[in-house]
């Protein structure tokens, strides 16, 4: 399904250029498929976590993506705008997915980091492989979404590619990026040295990585998301203004059925 990826952001940024609405539905429902398609995988390693976000994400992008094709005309600057961030998100994220080579590099130079920041904080970490991290007899591999990749590129759009002024877009980027990156560092060493030394018994690898790393990263990227709107107060703007579109389209449908 990797083929409707570039499909769907191709259709999202000619619905910015056209602004015709019936890409911009089209482009946003199979986004949203994109998404469901992670299910299974998910799923199959007991993330339930990460299984519930995609039904949700699948679930909002297809509302969103019926509410753009039959909208009446009135929200069309508010779809536009939240349509070409999330491109813009997209445009940046998918590639690491599409190449993996491109992957493969930001995978390598996260697990080196990974290693000698453990080093740093006197772990003993060493390099099994450029993918593979080695500590206490115990290894950890290192995928795409241990880099972090996914919510820096969230916020890459949702800060570089919304109507402001460009130092206060650059402000809010600086602050969440890097930061988000930074973090996931620290969430690699901990979910390794909690598996490798079994601080939360046999199951270790799980509730580090499963609950306590899902819930400080949820954590974390509320409270980025706080310093992000308060930076840029465009972006709180225009999310609310989506959810009383949102909302809107909802109640129409329930009194219809």
């Amino acid at each position: 399904m990797d083929f409707l990826i570039p499909v769907s952001l191709m259709l999202m940024i000619a619905f910015v250029a056209s602004r015709m609405k019936i890409l911009g539905g089209v482009g946003w429902i199979l986004f949203g498929v994109v998404w469901i398609t992670k299910l299974p995988h998910y799923i199959e390693i007991n993330d339930y976590f990460n299984s519930v976000v995609v039904i949700l994400a699948f679930l909002l992008f297809l509302i969103l993506g019926f509410t753009i094709a039959s909208d009446s005309g009135k929200n069309i600057e508010t779809f536009i705008e939240i349509t070409a961030f999330s491109a813009l998100a997209g445009i940046v994220y998918y590639p690491f997915v599409i190449y993996p080579e491109l992957g493969d590099r930001l995978i390598a130079i996260t697990a080196e980091l990974t290693v000698a920041l453990g080093n740093l904080l006197n772990f003993e970490f060493g390099m099994y492989s450029s993918k593979i991290i080695m500590l206490n007899n115990h290894y950890v591999e290192i995928i795409l979404a241990c880099t972090g990749i996914e919510s820096m590129a969230l916020f890459t759009g949702a800060t570089l590619g919304i109507r402001a002024v460009l130092k206060k877009k650059l402000s809010a980027f600086l602050i969440s990026v890097p930061v988000i990156y930074i973090l996931n560092l620290f969430r690699n060493v901990f979910v390794t040295a909690s598996y490798a030394y079994s601080w939360f018994g046999e199951n270790s690898f799980y509730i580090a990585h499963h609950v306590l790393s899902k819930f400080l990263s949820t954590f974390a990227l509320i409270l980025i998301s706080l310093a992000v709107f308060r930076i840029l107060p465009e972006l709180s703007e225009l999310i609310f203004n989506l959810k009383d579109v949102m909302v809107e389209r909802l109640k129409a449908i329930t009194k219809r059925g």
